[in-house]
């Protein structure tokens, strides 16, 4: 009878470990070094093992899947310079908090800074970008404990992203495996506890403004509501932690950087709640207004704006569940933010509708009003992130992801398809930069039939420099302009996602949009929408003119 080797004992129990503590997805990359780690994962029944080829991608991948479910996905990879295209997925998870676990296969160490074949050092690649480093050694006994271990740290709030190097020699292909272990129930401890003592009883009777920011808890909408509703407190929140009941304001984005209605609406109180949130205008008004401000979030990051005077270290949704007050405010404040909001939705959508289309605004007002309840939207960072703060209607029934950590657009359809592999179908709305710049996962959409619809606003270049001093700068020739930020490709989006596999359409009118959205994702497809950068530019003077008239 042949023992399996102590290697693949020891990358059979980790994986173990990392089922154990609720990995149920891997994403691998092909290459030689990581096939111990390979084997152990294809043999264990409670993870889907998924082959991306590119790296880069995987790791995106890999952070969707954890976005869109709260769990860590595992990324794998060979050695050398292939760990080193895990670096921004690895950065974004680090300041998004999103779980992720990185295990990286490496030479043994005996040929460190000897010039090896597809050798380098490994040791701490990510530096400060991950919570934790852990240089596995394949003898160790206790290889399930550190899977579970490394699995809880990723998932512990705040979340972030995990890096495991393991050093392997030849032969890296055993003689037999070992058979996969019996599931093993293991609870993580309970880090769900909020901040106690504090309380927002000391609110009453204030007039008190709640700005949401980044992504939140499951049962989150809810939480704000009642404690919004007993503050008598207006709400605005950002897309990836909307918040859709009686107090929400959906227009904060137009409003701070249109009107004066932050002084006709100033409150005594901001109760901040998460990370800064996407609107510009509205956390810059959050720096500079003077006002008290209170900060609930569970991060390793600081106060980017240095505005709240009062910090707690407490998951938003968890603190607002055990903290609501017992006595309610008068509705007076929440009053005046109710009309000035809906003035503002009402100027809004009159500007909208006079707009010839394809418009970008419409495009991401009429995209988050027509998916389908259940389903989510991934939004890319630059402008389409900006159009759906600014224009959409928030629903609290539909799931909205972005990659706002960083706010990079690399690995952006990567990331959206990690997120429709997760179960849930999602609709993607990117602009053709970002999209060009992560084409590649075309090709593992349609190779995978994830459910997964990309909305592509082709505007022939960098959009979102054109609202940037960059454009009107008198030291910035119109030639130099374009060719460095600019940047027109020419380039057709449906053709390229044609010659990559998939389905692809471009389309030219509001109701075949419309019909096109409605239509139930089953695999995945291309939507491709042409607009012009310089008008997109007077569409939104024009909208930000209709609000600042109307309130």
């Amino acid at each position: 009878m042949t023992i399996p080797d102590t290697t693949a004992l020891y990358c059979a129990d980790l994986v173990s470990g990392l089922a154990d503590a609720g990995v149920d997805a891997v994403f691998i990359s092909p290459g030689s070094r990581n096939t111990p780690l390979t084997l152990a994962f294809a043999a264990e029944p409670r993870v889907r093992d998924i082959s991306i080829r590119d790296e880069r991608s995987a790791g995106f991948v890999a952070l969707g899947y954890g976005k869109a479910t709260g769990r860590p996905a595992a990324a794998v990879c060979t050695s050398g310079s292939a760990a080193a295209h895990y670096f921004p997925s690895v950065v974004e998870a680090n300041q998004a908090g999103s779980p992720l676990v990185v295990l990286t296969a490496d030479r043994p160490a005996r040929l460190r800074g000897t010039g090896a074949p597809q050798t380098m050092n490994q040791i701490g690649l990510y530096g400060s970008h991950v919570k934790w480093f852990m240089d596995l050694d394949t003898t160790d006994p206790s290889g399930r404990d550190q899977g579970r271990l490394i699995a809880t740290t990723a998932s512990t709030l705040p979340a972030g992203p995990i890096h495991v190097n393991v050093a392997f020699d030849e032969p890296l292909v055993p003689d037999v495996l070992p058979l996969p272990s019996d599931p093993q129930e293991w609870i993580a401890p309970d880090d769900s506890s909020a901040h106690r003592g504090t309380g927002l009883a000391h609110l009453v009777g204030r007039k008190v403004l709640i700005v949401a920011g980044g992504p939140q808890q499951e049962g989150f909408c809810e939480a704000v509501n009642d404690v919004a509703v007993t503050l008598g407190a207006p709400v605005m929140s950002d897309p990836q932690c909307w918040v859709s009941g009686p107090n929400t304001v959906g227009n904060a984005d137009l409003l701070a950087g249109s009107t004066d209605a932050f002084d006709v609406g100033r409150p005594d109180v901001v109760l901040r709640l998460g990370p800064i949130p996407t609107s510009k205008p509205l956390w810059i008004w959050l720096e500079h207004s003077g006002v008290e401000q209170i900060l609930v979030n569970r991060s390793r990051l600081e106060d980017p704006l240095a505005s709240a005077a009062t910090i707690i270290d407490s998951d938003p949704t968890a603190f607002l569940a055990e903290n609501t007050p017992d006595t309610a405010s008068d509705g007076v404040f929440l009053g005046t933010w109710l009309e000035i909001d809906e003035a503002a939705r009402s100027a809004t959508e009159r500007a909208l509708d006079e707009l010839p289309f394809p418009s970008e605004p419409e495009i991401a007002r009429t995209l988050a009003a027509c998916i389908r309840r259940g389903s989510s939207l991934y939004v890319a960072s630059s402008m389409p992130i900006r159009d759906v703060d600014r224009f959409a209607v928030p629903r609290s029934d539909i799931s909205v992801l972005a990659n706002r950590g960083v706010n990079g657009i690399d690995g952006t359809i990567s990331s959206a398809l990690g997120a429709a592999l997760a179960g849930t179908p999602v609709t993607l709305l990117i602009g053709d930069v970002a999209a060009l710049h992560d084409a590649t996962a075309l090709a593992e959409a349609a190779r995978l039939g994830a459910g997964l619809r990309v909305v592509v606003v082709n505007n022939n270049g960098g959009g979102i420099f054109s609202f940037l001093p960059q454009a009107s700068s008198d030291v910035i020739d119109a030639r130099t302009y374009e060719r460095h930020w600019g940047t027109s490709h020419g380039l057709s989006l449906q053709r390229i996602a044609e010659a990559m596999g998939l389905g692809a359409v471009r389309i030219d009118t509001l109701e075949d949009y419309v019909a096109a959205l409605r239509e139930p994702i089953t695999g995945p497809g291309l939507i491709e929408l042409l607009t012009d950068r310089t008008q997109n530019v007077d569409h939104h003077t024009a909208i930000r003119e209709a609000v600042r008239s109307s309130v």
